[in-house]
């Protein structure tokens, strides 16, 4: 098992925020690139980085054998336009 871990270092720094000074995630060691982003997208998630941010930073994410068309189908049957706004 591995650990991914962000905490702040500078004791200034420390003392004046009031939200998550470190955090850490255990990762498996055999872990694929598309299961790393998501653990890094978690990690951005946890450190309060916003939806946008994250999106713009690392793209659209894919969760295992998801087909991005398949997706794509299903948004444009629902009418879902990609910024998450339903189209009347």
């Amino acid at each position: 098992m591995g650990k991914l871990i962000f905490r702040y270092t500078e004791e200034e720094l420390i003392e004046e925020i009031r939200e998550a000074k470190s955090v850490e995630l255990e990762v498996p060691d055999d872990m694929t690139i598309q299961e790393y982003k998501i653990i890094c997208v978690r990690m951005a998630h946890a450190l309060g980085y916003s939806e946008k941010t994250i999106t713009k930073a690392f793209g659209d994410l894919i969760y295992g054998d998801e087909d991005r068309n398949n997706l794509k189908d299903l948004l444009d049957e629902l009418k879902i336009k990609p910024d998450n706004k339903k189209i009347k």
